[in-house]
């Protein structure tokens, strides 16, 4: 499968985003010629099926990015839970973009040299390319509040992601290659850390100069 990026929106957004933007001009482009509102309605499920190199995490963390900056906006479609999603006003398709009616794994047409091709030719190549990536904070603290961590996502998430940030997100000079099993141990250390700290206390009966030592140290 073949997937074309344009490079102005992976500069702008990212390259999840970009990847997802090209996704949702191209569907509303073909809804265009088609007659129909110049939107798209589609799940995240169903999008991570056309974008398999992004989890709905991140597909997720990209919309949101997408929306903030003004590039799309999303509508409630009734009662189902599927958004419609439609360009921005600060955001208009290329005239010198076609679209393929090929099906949505083709290229877009037209400008070639100002985007990006992401090839992926298995599925162990896309896990691969998954595991290598580095995460945004968003996607950080978003993967926190699926495992279960939504009580440490807002402050655990950014800490994660500025320390593994500031390293170049290396552990003894080698690249992480899976941050989300690195996030998990780290939501496991807080979580003891907080067990811990509510179990600590002052004891009269266990009372010693090392016991009281402990406890002004540790509280």
């Amino acid at each position: 499968m073949r997937f074309w990026i344009d490079g102005d929106d992976a500069q702008r957004y990212g390259l999840p985003a970009a990847a997802v933007l090209a996704h949702l001009k191209y569907w509303i482009e073909r809804n265009t010629q088609a007659g129909e509102n110049p939107c798209m309605t589609q799940s995240m499920k169903q999008m991570g099926q056309y974008l398999p190199f992004l989890t709905v995490p991140q597909i997720k963390g990209a919309l949101n990015k997408l929306e903030a900056a003004g590039a799309i906006y999303r509508e409630a479609n009734g009662f189902d839970r599927t958004r419609t999603y439609c360009l921005g006003t600060e955001l208009s398709l290329r005239k010198d973009e076609t679209v393929s009616t090929k099906g949505p794994n083709h290229p877009i047409e037209g400008t070639e040299l100002s985007h990006v091709h992401i090839e992926t030719n298995t599925t162990k190549r896309t896990e691969s390319t998954r595991e290598w990536e580095r995460p945004t904070e968003e996607e950080v603290v978003e993967f926190l509040r699926d495992i279960g961590a939504g009580d440490l996502a807002h402050t655990l998430g950014p800490e994660f992601f500025n320390y593994y940030e500031a390293n170049g997100w290396m552990v003894n000079s080698t690249p992480i290659a899976k941050w989300r099993p690195k996030a998990r141990q780290w939501v496991s250390k807080e979580r003891n850390r907080q067990s811990n700290a509510r179990q600590k206390g002052f004891n009269p009966k266990g009372f010693t100069p090392d016991g009281l030592r402990d406890f002004i140290d540790n509280g």
